[in-house]
């Protein structure tokens, strides 16, 4: 029988795709989840985030910075692959922002929660944030000759 190494690192049957831990913990998070979608989430907002409209915004945005993480790459000077696309101008402040391109910058989950951090500390904070992020997006364009 062959075996393959779990996301937590026990070996299991290779037919297997994770052990029962590690079944038990993905099903309780997926509860949650859903629990927090259905009483707590904007539904406006939940709606946008699984359009086909955003998801294809989404996918062209990650293409066009070539799946590299903006902040990571500029700020942290590292290269990570951006797993998810932020908005610069939160939905909630300017709903008429949520497709625009130029409001969209592709992150990794770990700057998304160094963002979101700055975000929440203050108003001015949050403003100073958001031109760092504007900025990182025009020195990128400058350094790779355009869209």
């Amino acid at each position: 029988m062959l075996f393959h190494k779990c996301r937590c690192g026990a070996l299991i049957p290779q037919n297997i795709a994770e052990c029962e831990a590690c079944a038990a913990k993905a099903a309780g998070q997926q509860s949650r989840h859903m629990e927090y979608n259905k009483h707590r989430r904007n539904k406006k907002t939940a709606a946008f985030y699984v359009s086909s409209e955003w998801r294809k915004t989404r996918a062209e945005t990650i293409r066009r910075f070539d799946g590299v993480d903006i902040y990571a790459f500029y700020v942290l000077h590292v290269i990570q692959t951006a797993d998810m696309v932020h908005h610069i101008t939160p939905i909630e402040d300017d709903w008429n922002r949520r497709l625009d391109a130029t409001n969209l910058i592709p992150l990794s989950n770990h700057s998304h929660g160094i963002i979101e951090a700055l975000y929440s500390k203050d108003e001015q904070t949050k403003k100073a944030t958001q031109k760092m992020l504007y900025d990182l997006i025009e020195r990128h364009w400058k350094a790779t000759g355009g869209v």
